[in-house]
């Protein structure tokens, strides 16, 4: 069997494919000139910017369009297609002529009218019609409002923290934020705040970024675009540290060398605090030291002391104690008063000589009754500090402590100053 050969030129001797193929090209044709056919069929410009222009007076008065903003419009434009295909958006602009009438704050809608610009003097077209044909707009003056943050953290009905940690108040990388626009639209605000929901037990310090939410004064969420916030988000630290009970701790300065005060000696209340903390630092920290007591001013009958207690920076007193009484058993140590006549300056510059104006000091001396016993005016040196004061010249008057030789528990109570005189050579 022999197979015949496709012939394309066979084709056009069938009259029903002539017919066929025929009318496909007329409507090709067809389409083909009405699309390019601008005088009777609108082309379309996109994108064309949507102006709304207030008269001086109303923006002297403080009027401002808030919306439509960086709005557009279609522009259906006809004419010669040759200058019609060359319109962009850039050759028309759309705008609300009615709204140079406007005086007072408002919610208008205006009728958009479209025209062309002056860029490149394109003229042989005109504006069948624009959409939208009317604008929304509204005109208010503007208004800046300021409000805390507010925290909105949920936690789930049935969550049970773990006891071995603290969870502290969240912090904020801003506390405030301005809520700005349109004066009617930002009065409405009743408050600002930040949401999050915790789902899991919170056993570690939580970072979060989270969007700021306004709210009307019946609670309801505000979402109008008109307004503005600044921060729109706000970052969140919620701590969460160990815990534990630590003991506090006496501390001293001036304390003599030979002055054992063993724990039956030093009564401490209250004994002891909870404390929250990073675990690298609670693991170093056996106890707490209270602030230093001084001293100088303790007695028999002065033993009693309300001290700071000192904390790592890093640290928080879950016990909210933030003194402790320290009171110190001195049973068995007496008094004496003795007259100091030795004086020793130190600390003076090079090429400074200082007298000492104060020939003697009576000071009340603390200690065993068997050191203090024995102890003269001699024993007792009296040191002034000239260090920060090193280069003065003058008459002056400066704080003294105290050295006493021969008796290793016994120091000087009170508090004293001499009068000294500072020449140079």
């Amino acid at each position: 069997m022999k197979i015949k050969k496709f012939s394309l030129n066979h084709l056009f001797y069938n009259n029903k494919f002539v017919l066929f193929f025929s009318l496909v090209i007329s409507v090709f044709l067809w389409l083909f000139i009405s699309s390019a056919d601008t005088e009777d069929h609108p082309r379309a410009i996109t994108n064309v910017p949507i102006e709304v222009t207030l008269s001086d007076a109303a923006q002297a008065d403080g009027l401002k369009v808030f919306s439509p903003v960086n709005k557009t419009a279609t522009v259906y434009i006809k004419g010669n297609s040759l200058v019609v295909n060359q319109v962009s958006a850039d050759d028309l602009k759309v705008a609300a002529l009615s709204a140079s009438s406007i005086t007072s704050p408002n919610t208008y809608t205006l009728p958009l009218t479209a025209q062309k610009t002056e860029k490149r003097n394109l003229t042989d077209f005109s504006v069948s019609y624009v959409s939208p044909e009317q604008a929304i707009v509204i005109v208010d003056r503007y208004k800046e409002k300021t409000f805390n943050i507010q925290s909105a953290i949920k936690y789930p009905t049935d969550y049970k923290s773990d006891p071995a940690y603290f969870v502290g108040q969240e912090t904020l990388n801003n506390d405030t934020v301005t809520v700005s626009g349109p004066e009617k639209q930002v009065q409405e605000v009743n408050r600002v705040a930040f949401e999050y929901q915790v789902t899991d037990t919170l056993r570690e310090t939580k970072n979060f970024t989270a969007d700021l939410v306004m709210y009307d004064a019946n609670d309801n969420k505000i979402t109008d675009s008109s307004l503005t916030l600044n921060p729109k988000q706000v970052e969140v630290t919620i701590p969460v540290l160990p815990r534990e009970v630590l003991p506090l701790d006496a501390a001293f300065t001036n304390k003599p060398a030979g002055l054992l005060l063993g724990s039956g000696k030093i009564a401490i209340d209250p004994r002891t605090i909870e404390v929250a903390g990073p675990a690298d630092v609670l693991t170093n920290l056996s106890e707490v030291s209270l602030a230093p007591i001084d001293f100088s001013k303790v007695s028999p009958s002065t033993n009693s002391f309300d001290v700071d207690v000192s904390l790592p920076a890093t640290c928080k007193n879950l016990s909210n104690i933030p003194t402790a009484k320290v009171t110190l058993d001195l049973s068995g140590l007496s008094t004496r008063s003795i007259t100091v006549t030795n004086f020793k300056v130190e600390n003076l510059s090079s090429g400074k000589s200082a007298e000492v104006n104060t020939k003697a000091l009576n000071v009340t001396v603390v200690g065993p009754e068997d050191e203090i016993s024995k102890l003269t005016g001699n024993n007792v040196v009296a040191q002034i500090n000239m260090s920060g004061n090193e280069n003065f010249t003058g008459h002056t008057e400066m704080p003294v402590t105290f050295s006493i030789s021969n008796a290793p528990s016994s120091w000087v109570y009170g508090s004293y100053m001499v009068n000294l005189s500072v020449s140079s050579g």
